[in-house]
């Protein structure tokens, strides 16, 4: 994998409020986007003035988007529509967000962003996924900058279920016990270094492997937070079957 930069990240636990949205969209303007949408915008929203991006101009950016289950609260309400009201009067609202691309086309129509989307749905596996993607669109030359966005919804029947029967999950749920909250990331990447380049991402994998780890972290939050040290750093994520591995290095202006 070729060398990547970064120019910008944000991350989120919790719920996005209107305070929060305030410097940079109308909150009424949001009143008909799923939550996890809303998350995954003001995250990106942070990540992309961090990089010196204007949110309100149109722009040739990739975005690439990891999700798990995806937005699960639009996903209920609209089969809770179905139970209540029958197929023909289910909500079309819910439906609309309970699609796993609902989150690409809130983020796309906000932001202004018109290069390629993609959305990955593999569960703790996204991430890696969508960052190799968001570095095929660089590479390529489908787009000079990418956003990754990650973000995903709580699973009522998950939250309740894993910490009873934790033989089951401990392959596809790395905090058994909980809390189960929202936690949402962006990281904006560029093919060469800008002005406000951060990092120099390089030595990118993702693989299958043998082995099995017990990590709690989830990959993004992990990279959040060595990002957030300023020092070079190795991310080695290891997790039900899979592995990530990703270096990088403070980013130095040549002089």
């Amino acid at each position: 994998m070729y060398k990547m930069y970064l120019d910008g990240y944000a991350t989120l636990t919790g719920v996005a409020t209107a305070e929060d949205f305030a410097p940079y969209l109308e909150w009424r303007s949001l009143r008909r986007m799923e939550g996890m949408a809303k998350d995954a915008l003001l995250c990106s929203c942070r990540a992309l003035e961090q990089a010196g991006i204007d949110i309100k101009i149109p722009k040739d950016m990739g975005l690439s988007i990891a999700v798990g289950g995806g937005a699960l609260e639009s996903t209920c309400k609209f089969m809770d529509s179905i139970l209540a009201d029958g197929d023909e009067l289910s909500s079309p609202t819910a439906f609309a967000g309970s699609v796993h691309n609902s989150t690409g086309l809130a983020l796309s129509l906000s932001l202004h962003l018109q290069g390629p989307c993609v959305t990955i749905g593999q569960f703790d596996f996204s991430f890696p996924a969508a960052l190799l993607t968001a570095g095929q669109f660089l590479q390529s030359g489908a787009s000079t900058q990418a956003l990754v966005v990650v973000a995903d919804d709580v699973n009522p029947v998950l939250a309740d279920c894993a910490p009873q029967y934790s033989a089951q999950f401990q392959h596809i749920v790395r905090q058994l016990s909980g809390p189960f909250v929202r936690h949402s990331a962006a990281f904006v990447l560029s093919a060469k270094p800008t002005q406000y380049t951060q990092f120099e991402l390089k030595e990118i994998s993702f693989s299958r492997t043998n082995q099995d780890g017990k990590e709690t972290l989830p990959p993004a939050e992990k990279l959040a937070r060595l990002l957030a040290a300023g020092t070079s750093f190795e991310l080695h994520d290891l997790f039900a079957g899979a592995t990530f591995c990703l270096k990088g290095d403070p980013y130095v202006k040549p002089k």
